[in-house]
């Protein structure tokens, strides 16, 4: 009779979900006082933190070690599957832990690592191996082993005892893409076939493309936005989080009128266009409109041909970059020197041989926010 994954025959009698509740904790060398930080995972869902500015500034890691039983909260409760941990030692917790160094054994081989937790049979051991495509190197040393095979002994070590979390600390982050396309997918595979919940801390955008349901993004250790990816993409809460999730332009301008959900704003170069705003703004403002390069039209007519909303601009230069071209151009600024836009298109798209064109926009694709908020 063949033998059941370890991970599948305890998935039933494991407690579903993980959560902090109004946790805060004092600041740390190196660390930021997390504050008033509340967060659930559900069962089987695997959710990203992600830090903005230095991970080491935003709190992530903090985050990490209150769930592991590395930190103390000051205030607060920790929950793992529906029961407080607050007081609980970390070996008792039922976690899986992956930190960015590893710390995988010199003295033991791959097998060795797989049974290390206590409690965990050959047979558990065998099986994780063979989920994670390591039996091959079961008698080898780590340090003979390519940076994504190291991985994966660091999490048959932490998957082996069947946790209901796993926590794991910019786990993509030393690999190329094809190895981490790889290793998203076994891990989703995983989490669909046992429910685990995972946990990611990771100050860059791209470890969670294609693997995470949602993401948590953090400053200064505070959470400043949870949401999908495609959530906090298309509607960031502030100019920083909306750099965190991906490339953006930054134009600079002045609020004229608003109108419900929508403000009218002069641009330094003197086009009046339109974006929706966050907050409280007020007509006479300074603000910024963060703009997406795959929302931008462009069009190689004088600007006065396209009617209000449209912006004169300069072709720098067009680059290809595979899939996308990017361009560069200048718009004109009254003020000083010219600012830049970026606009990408599909690499097959036609390309305007017109250096003197111009840029426009749907409102509801650009955020204005006020520039001390920016």
């Amino acid at each position: 009779m063949p033998q059941a994954h370890p991970m599948t025959m305890a998935q039933d009698l494991r407690p579903p979900g993980a959560a902090l509740l109004h946790v805060s904790t004092q600041a740390r060398p190196g660390e930021p006082a997390v504050s008033d930080v509340s967060l659930a995972l559900a069962r089987g869902e695997i959710l990203a933190l992600l830090g903005v500015g230095s991970a080491s500034l935003s709190g992530i890691g903090t985050v990490l070690q209150l769930f592991a039983g590395f930190a103390r909260p000051i205030a607060g409760q920790l929950a793992l599957g529906g029961r407080m941990m607050d007081a609980t030692p970390p070996h008792r917790r039922g976690l899986g832990v992956v930190l960015r160094r590893l710390a995988l054994f010199p003295h033991l081989d791959v097998a060795g690592h797989a049974r290390f937790a206590p409690g965990v049979s050959a047979a558990q051991a065998d099986s994780i191996l063979q989920l994670l495509d390591l039996q091959v190197f079961r008698r080898r040393r780590w340090q003979d082993l390519s940076a994504e095979q190291q991985l994966r002994v660091a999490l048959a070590r932490a998957l082996a005892p069947a946790p209901r979390l796993l926590l794991l600390e910019e786990p993509f982050a030393a690999l190329p893409t094809a190895s981490t396309i790889a290793l998203k997918t076994m891990l989703r595979g995983i989490v669909a076939e046992t429910g685990l919940s995972v946990l990611i801390a990771s100050d860059e955008i791209a470890s969670c493309h294609g693997f995470t349901d949602r993401i948590g993004v953090m400053q200064s250790g505070q959470l400043r936005q949870t949401g999908t990816l495609q959530e906090l993409y298309e509607n960031p809460c502030s100019l920083a989080v909306a750099q965190a999730l991906g490339p953006i332009n930054r134009i600079p301008g002045a609020v004229v009128d608003i109108d419900d959900d929508i403000a009218a704003v002069r641009l330094t170069g003197g086009a009046l266009v339109e974006a929706r705003f966050t907050g409280e703004m007020r007509p006479g403002e300074a603000c910024v409109i963060a703009l997406r390069p795959e929302r931008i039209a462009v069009a190689a007519v004088n600007f006065t041909e396209m009617g209000e909303g449209a912006v004169p601009a300069h072709l720098i230069e067009t680059v290809f970059e595979g899939g996308v071209q990017r361009m560069r151009f200048s718009l004109d600024n009254r003020r000083g020197l010219p600012h830049e836009v970026v606009v990408t298109r599909p690499s097959g798209a036609p390309m305007p041989r017109n250096k003197d064109m111009c840029l426009a926009w749907q409102p509801h694709h650009a955020r204005a926010f006020r520039t001390e908020a920016a």
